[in-house]
């Protein structure tokens, strides 16, 4: 059962049994009214508790956990002093944002400050802090942070399982839609299909590293790492195929070598997909089907062998080599997955932990975004302006008995950019409506007891869809709202109908306060487009070299270049719903992001024709030329750009295709150099 489930409904599944845990061990040794306190911080320190390693879910949940209780704490301590609340929430939710200094990683903790403050704003206005609240909400938060690690310990294996499935499955998908490219070479809508794919699977590839590489135990430490490392290179493989079957259009290739090319890259996505299912299983795979899979896939291959002996087209060649090293790294992925294979790897394992992402937790970052003109700093002073003047506002209003509803929707729906503020606040509306609807079923069977276990329910469906689709998320944290202040005050009622009305005026807020102090992408393109012209120019050097002091450098300079480049696309795409007038040149922007994608291409393939010919080849004259074609590269894509020597040229003509390769890297890198120019000016 649990192998079907996706991961992220095990960790909500986890994340709703821990919390039933804490609740009902600290409800039968101390009483309902202890229980209650705890479960308001264990539920806010469940937030960080994700699919990732056990060394990051004790780090964030810790974190996650200090904050809730020191928030609810701050809030309660100022109660007894009216006239300080206001202050005292618009500073709370300043500190809360400002915990975005520590990157994405930090958006379940800063949330969870923020909703451990409306917990707190929850209670009767009578209660403010006491020892024993502060003690059993700390009791709530350590408990939980135990489950957290022990359960992220136990579920480590069936986490690498996933992600290695959910990248093999990704990996398909992508050498799929490559082939629907193939085949229908004319249609746009494929490329942009394959690059969705290739944008997608960037993401499952880096939760993929971050939970193997940092395991270096057991007996399947060293499989799992090859195996990622072989759909890393099948990745690099699939989109080598993507480049050179672009020039099928303007070449003498046939419909049937074409649809040759296709049906095997068709039949390798499938036996990969195929393959995935035992992975995720930890099962072997059935030797005949792998077997016939990879008979057919190699007959297909000699087929086309044949239909280029008469005429010789150097694209069509080029993709079936390329094919036949894609169906031995798939044989090599399916060798991997039967019972005591051997384990060879192409790298140091050291050299490994540098594709993992960062999770430091310093106050460094923090302290370094305490400057107005940083975009955390910004946001951080937006939402405590307008959490401040929504909370003054529902204070002074006689029909607001629930101002903290207003203030949680604000925090939830104000995002660091206009265009994910905007899913943020139709989610959240759509989303609070439906859990409306729900809370109005439960009223009808309003026992305590029930309502509690609704509570936790709604609490782990919350959890486990915020990665997924938002709206579910935000219906069940409306479930939570409604049924956490009726359990704390049972004689108020469950108000659905003002929870709705406080979510569309808080979202209401939420958008018109992101056009305060706005911080507009086009503020920021010219670092990361800086960043992005070092990174190519780092993977130009690696990817034209023949030294093999280093075998991670060339992995490591070509993954820097492409989260640069997805980062530099994140920029065009939130900037899509800014003002025209702010906007970055989209037109111009689009253009050179094709360019560089194009130039990641070929630098891969160069690389790869290099790893598997240049070395029989190797001379003196080669290494000499490779040298003149990395200061080339370096020089299109920097200052200068001198001239490659024609006695380089015919050094490279010793290697296959390397000369031809080449002069389109070349190519590649003047465009991506020519549409700098706009680029930059703009």
């Amino acid at each position: 059962m649990l192998q079907r489930l996706p991961a992220w409904v095990v960790n909500g599944i986890t994340v709703t049994l821990g919390l039933a845990l804490v609740q009902v061990s600290i409800g039968l040794v101390a009483g309902a009214q202890a229980a209650q306190t705890a479960i308001a911080t264990a539920v806010c320190t469940s937030l960080a508790d994700v699919v990732t390693t056990t060394g990051r879910v004790a780090r964030r949940v810790l974190v996650a956990g200090v904050a809730s209780t020191l928030w609810g704490a701050l809030f309660l301590a100022a109660r007894p002093w009216p006239g300080l609340l206001i202050p005292v929430v618009a500073l709370l939710v300043f500190a809360a944002m400002l915990l975005l200094s520590w990157g994405p990683k930090a958006g379940s903790v800063s949330f969870a400050a923020s909703l451990a403050l409306v917990f707190a704003m929850s209670l009767p206005a009578s209660q403010g802090l006491s020892w024993a609240r502060f003690g059993w909400g700390l009791v709530g938060t350590v408990g939980y942070w135990i489950w957290a690690v022990v359960t992220a310990r136990l579920l480590q294996p069936t986490w690498r399982r996933f992600a290695l499935a959910q990248t093999a499955a990704g990996t398909a998908r992508l050498l799929a839609a490559i082939a629907r490219q193939v085949r229908q070479s004319q249609e746009p809508l494929w490329q942009s299909g394959v690059l969705d794919e290739e944008a997608a699977l960037a993401d499952r590839l880096q939760t993929a590293r971050d939970l193997v590489f940092a395991n270096d135990r057991g007996p399947d430490a060293r499989r799992e790492t090859a195996l990622l490392l072989h759909l890393i290179d099948l990745r690099d493989l699939a989109m080598a195929v993507n480049l050179e079957s672009s020039q099928f259009t303007s070449q003498p290739v046939s419909p049937q070598q074409a649809e040759l090319c296709a049906r095997a890259m068709q039949d390798i996505a499938d036996a990969l997909g195929a393959a995935a299912v035992p992975l995720r299983a930890a099962s072997a795979p059935r030797a005949d089907a792998t077997a016939a899979a990879q008979a057919s896939i190699r007959a297909l291959l000699d087929e086309l062998d044949r239909s280029t002996a008469a005429e010789r087209c150097a694209a069509v060649l080029e993709v079936a080599s390329l094919l036949r090293s894609q169906l031995a790294l798939l044989a090599a992925i399916e060798s991997l997955l039967a019972p005591g294979a051997e384990v060879r790897l192409s790298c140091q394992r050291a050299d490994l932990r540098r594709f993992i992402s960062p999770d430091e937790w310093r106050f460094a970052s923090v302290a370094a975004n305490l400057r107005p003109g940083t975009p955390v700093f910004r946001h951080a002073l937006r939402a405590c302006v307008t959490a401040g003047f929504a909370y003054t506002l529902s204070r002074l209003s006689p029909w607001t008995p629930h101002p903290q509803w207003i203030i949680l929707t604000i925090t939830a729906v104000m995002q660091g950019s206009l265009a994910q503020t905007l899913l943020r606040r139709n989610a959240r509306v759509l989303g609070t409506l439906a859990g409306c609807g729900v809370v109005a079923l439960l009223a009808l069977y309003p026992a305590p007891a029930f309502l509690a276990v609704c509570f936790l329910v709604a609490s782990g469906v919350a959890h486990a869809f915020f990665p997924i689709r938002y709206a579910v998320t935000a219906g069940a944290a409306a479930v939570m709202a409604v049924l956490q202040a009726h359990l704390a005050v049972p004689d108020g009622g469950f108000s659905a109908l003002e929870r709705f009305a406080d979510t569309v005026a808080g979202a209401l807020l939420g958008w018109a306060a992101t056009y305060v102090l706005p911080t507009w992408e086009r503020n920021t393109l010219p670092a990361v487009l800086q960043q992005n012209v070092a990174a190519l120019r780092a993977y130009a050097a690696e990817a034209a070299s023949l030294r093999d002091s280093n075998a991670g450098a060339p992995r490591f300079a070509r993954q820097r270049a492409y989260d640069a480049l997805r980062a530099l696309g994140a920029i065009r795409a939130r900037s899509l719903a800014e003002p025209e007038r702010v906007r970055v040149p989209v037109a111009a922007l689009t253009a050179w992001l094709t360019s560089a994608y194009g130039l990641m291409s070929h630098l891969s393939n160069l690389r790869l024709t290099l790893t598997l010919h240049a070395r029989d080849c190797e001379s003196a004259e080669l290494a000499a030329a490779l040298a003149a074609v990395a200061r080339t590269l370096d020089g299109l894509l920097g200052a200068g750009a001198p001239a490659l020597a024609p006695e380089s040229e015919r050094a490279l003509e010793a290697v296959p295709h390397l000369a031809s390769q080449v002069r389109r890297t070349l190519d590649a890198a003047a465009r991506v150099a020519l549409q700098l120019v706009p680029l930059r000016a703009s």
